[in-house]
């Protein structure tokens, strides 16, 4: 009698459970045919552009944690880069970047997310290049004098070797550590910059480097990375303060990597609640840290890492940076823990392996909404595609999808294509390609491929 009673019990909890953790817009598919007749909601004041960061396309970036990585082999013997490729003299845009600058005009782009090189400011600890902040100057006065707003970031993933060897994010004091780079930065470009990002997707620094392992140091230890993940927040605030203080007009944001997570099955309740806690742990945890100055990390019997700065709102803007969604498997008793499943056919796939799936924009813009009324730029989206079969498609698909979300009133201020031209795609070398310009490495001759010619169309477009 009581067995009768007990399974329907159980399987009312079952399918609560899954009602409570399955993400409510799980189901979204878009009408494109339909998007693709509402009139363009964008504005005068939307910010289109591209962008780069200084190791993946200057040249020369020596004295940095990833030229040490460049050089460095596995457990196995293998190159940490793939073909043991190295980022050397790149794209050489630290000398092209006029060049590179009025390409950006030709594709009616009106503004630049670039990166500045820290291990080039600062090659010493304390000791400060001003030549290097004369380059970034010029870089910014060719900029403006040529109507492009640049959107600097201050942290790109690449360390000082010197910084490094301390521990880098890792020590207690790395936020200090870090403001004071950027005080002088900010002394220096400040009077011109009107739009600042700090950190570049902590998460991604903190999880590849010290748990997955494919960015330097190369460790697999999530404790660490939760500590990393911490700090860098912590980073982000002593970054925010710091640029307020000398530029109060300015306007700073945390740049954030939004994915889809997203169980196998949607009615596995294990594959459920696992994608939800990797949700809340590597993207929610940013916008509590942000919206109320709180930091909560926790993988039950793995790591745990909290933190209370006391700060709220210390920032003006998101940076979303958006390309996939992730099926995630969870084993538990398995001996493959950890899978990703991949089960969107080829032409949906992007040379990353990633899956193709524009509705995932729309997905995560609702959810930064839902933490705070500020303005998002979209600060990174784009497609490696050497064969240039599926950008223009990509990029009218996710602009369509973008509109909607503009439509639907979300404040949303600007779009910038990942990537100008191609770049050093860090551990993958030089082999993804995801520019809007294909970069022969032999000439370093800039074309516009074909696909890239739907971006301006529609720039022009929504500008009427």
């Amino acid at each position: 009698m009581y067995a009768l009673l007990i399974i329907p019990a159980l399987v009312i909890v079952y399918f609560g459970l899954l009602f409570l953790f399955t993400d409510r817009q799980v189901n979204l598919r878009l009408d494109f045919n339909k998007l693709k007749k509402d009139p363009w909601r964008f504005g005068k004041d939307f910010l289109w552009g591209s962008a780069t960061s200084a190791h993946q396309v200057e040249g020369n970036c020596t004295n940095n944690n990833w030229f040490q990585f460049e050089s460095a082999v596995d457990e196995d013997g293998q190159p940490r880069i793939s073909n043991g490729q190295k980022a050397g003299v790149c794209c050489d845009q630290w000398n092209r970047y006029k060049e590179d600058i009025r390409l950006m005009k030709e594709l009616s782009l009106n503004a630049y997310r670039f990166s500045v090189e820290w291990s080039k400011i600062e090659p010493k600890q304390g000791e400060f290049d001003e030549s290097a902040l004369d380059h970034y100057e010029q870089v910014v006065d060719e900029l403006l004098a040529n109507g492009i707003e640049p959107m600097v970031t201050l942290h790109h993933f690449t360390n000082p070797i010197w910084f490094e060897e301390k521990g880098a994010f890792l020590q207690e004091d790395s936020p200090d550590i870090f403001a004071r780079f950027v005080e002088r930065v900010v002394r220096r470009l400040g009077s011109k910059v009107k739009l600042w990002c700090t950190i570049n997707e902590p998460s991604v620094y903190a999880f590849n480097g010290f748990f997955i392992g494919g960015f330097p140091p190369a460790e697999k230890n999530l404790p660490k990375a939760a500590v990393v993940f911490k700090n860098l927040l912590r980073a982000h605030t002593a970054a925010y303060t710091c640029i307020k203080e000398i530029e109060p007009q300015a306007q700073v944001g945390l740049v954030v990597v939004m994915l889809i997570y997203e169980p196998p099955s949607r009615w596995n309740l294990l594959d459920v609640v696992f994608n939800r806690l990797l949700r809340k742990n590597m993207s929610d945890s940013h916008f509590v840290y942000l919206t109320e100055g709180r930091f909560k990390f926790s993988i039950p019997g793995m790591a745990s890492e909290s933190y209370n700065s006391g700060i709220r709102d210390a920032f003006d803007f998101i940076g979303v940076n958006y390309y996939m969604r992730f099926l995630w498997k969870f084993s538990p008793f398995g001996k493959k823990k950890l899978d990703i499943i991949k089960n969107a056919p080829p032409e949906k796939l992007t040379d990353m392996g990633w899956e193709i799936y524009p509705e995932g924009l729309y997905r995560v813009l609702k959810l930064v909404s839902s933490f705070t009324s500020k303005p998002i730029y979209i600060t990174e989206n784009g497609i490696a595609d050497d064969s240039d079969t599926k950008r223009a498609k990509f990029i009218e698909d996710h602009l369509l999808v973008l509109n909607k979300a503009v439509d639907d009133g979300m404040n949303i201020k600007g779009y910038f294509y990942w990537s100008l031209i191609d770049n050093f795609e860090w551990a993958h070398g030089f082999e993804k390609r995801f520019g809007l310009y294909h970069v022969d490495y032999a000439t370093l001759k800039r074309t516009l491929r074909e696909g890239s010619r739907k971006y301006p169309e529609i720039i022009r477009k929504s500008r009427g």
